[in-house]
């Protein structure tokens, strides 16, 4: 029979003890739901100014494109400057941006090359944040419940996404598609006041060499190439941000061209996949450390593959709700057991570089995006989904043999 005393002694009730973790998370929260309302608000308004599936694709690789080419920058200046300063200026910048682009929407100059530029200046500013943002976990719980901390940090998420969804159609009736991204920018304002109630202190660097910054990337690869658990899952996580990773560009055209629905379809299926997401994450908070990492990154990730094979046949889009209720669910398993076993087997003079390699599934899906876009346009929308599907189960398998063979030849030596 639970107790209060019980209830107390639950591992992610006891992170939320601390201060600095539920400031973090409250700001991870706000954050959020700005981040998921910016992204699938572009991809509708540029459903809006053009029935193209490539310039779909192209929104997202002008956001992702600076991801994978300044991510592990990204992670040194995470190694050598304070963390939480970083993310606090990048907070502040993702809320001016936004307004910008509301602004821009109300007056009605926005176009489709506009949209382009702020989606690069977004993808700058992401390439900076995400490396000094996940490190930061680390330094706010002990190891012992760091798989939890990172689970409850996920949570955020679901929930967000939940949000995101659940409001998008009546926002966008009510006061139109300028006012949520008004209301984004105001979301990432306050972040940026959450983040300044945090102490600062707790983040400062521990990378004190006096290398430059080519230098301290150059150790980052070379520490990269000497931990093959860290490298197998680089690469798994390129492949799968190259392939399935993009999935998400064409929902709008899934919405429009398949279903024949409009902006109420579309805030449905996000909504149906932030549920998913979230009852995935609070498995995990209940069930995380019980669970092996190793196996729960492959299974899921295959299972999620699979699922995108589907939607290319009639079952998956007679079927569609159920369909990305399991893909949002497998994701979330699937990138939190990654980022934790990043965040696991790294040392911390490296993590700000490291993290930036787990952020490769988002930079690659810059590519991905662009290809998956003219993959639709040319051939038809359900091909894509085939395409992505199965070639991210092939590379998600292969991964699984090159992690077990390793596995087994450490168990040999040990």
């Amino acid at each position: 029979m639970l107790n209060f005393q019980n209830i107390l002694s639950f591992p992610f009730i006891k992170l939320f003890l601390y201060k600095e973790y539920r400031l973090f998370w409250i700001a991870a929260f706000f954050s959020n739901i700005g981040m998921w309302a910016l992204i699938y608000g572009r991809l509708w308004l540029m459903r809006l100014m053009s029935d193209s599936e490539i310039l779909l694709g192209l929104i997202s690789t002008a956001n992702l494109t600076p991801v994978l080419l300044l991510s592990f920058f990204g992670g040194v200046l995470a190694d050598k400057y304070n963390r939480l300063n970083v993310i606090r200026i990048t907070r502040l910048l993702f809320c001016l941006i936004t307004l910008l682009t509301g602004f821009l929407i109300s007056i009605n100059v926005i176009n489709p090359p506009i949209l382009i530029v702020i989606s690069i200046i977004t993808g700058i500013l992401l390439a900076i944040d995400i490396p000094s943002r996940s490190s930061m976990i680390a330094k706010l719980v002990s190891k012992k419940y760091l798989a939890v901390g990172i689970s409850m940090y996920s949570i955020v998420f679901g929930v967000s996404a939940i949000i995101g969804g659940s409001i998008f159609h009546p926002i966008v009736e009510l006061i139109g598609l300028e006012g949520l991204f008004f209301i984004i920018g105001f979301s990432y304002f306050l972040t940026f006041l959450t983040l300044n109630k945090m102490n600062k202190y707790l983040h400062q660097p521990t990378n004190q060499n006096n290398e430059n910054f080519i230098g301290d990337l150059l150790s980052g690869f070379k520490y990269l190439s000497r931990t093959p658990i860290l490298l197998i899952i680089t690469i798994v996580g390129f492949f799968v941000g190259l392939t399935s990773g993009s999935y998400d560009v064409l929902i709008p055209a899934v919405t429009t061209e398949l279903l024949f629905g409009n902006s109420d379809t579309y805030g449905r299926i996000l909504l149906v996949g932030g549920i998913s997401g979230l009852l995935s994450t609070t498995f995990l908070i209940f069930f995380g450390q019980k669970l092996n990492q190793f196996l729960s990154y492959f299974i899921f990730g295959l299972v999620s593959s699979v699922c995108l094979y589907l939607i290319g046949f009639s079952f998956g889009i007679n079927n569609i709700y159920i369909i990305f209720a399991i893909i949002s669910f497998s994701k979330v398993i699937f990138n939190t057991m990654g980022s934790t076993i990043v965040q696991s087997n790294v040392k911390d003079e490296y993590r700000g570089r490291m993290m930036s390699i787990n952020q490769l599934t988002w930079g690659s899906a810059a590519i991905g995006s662009l290809l998956l876009g003219s993959i639709a346009e040319k051939i038809s929308i359900p091909f894509a989904f085939t395409f992505v599907g199965s070639t991210s189960f092939v590379i998600i398998l292969f991964g699984a043999m090159l992690m077990y063979q390793k596995k087994i030849r450490n168990s040999k030596t040990s």
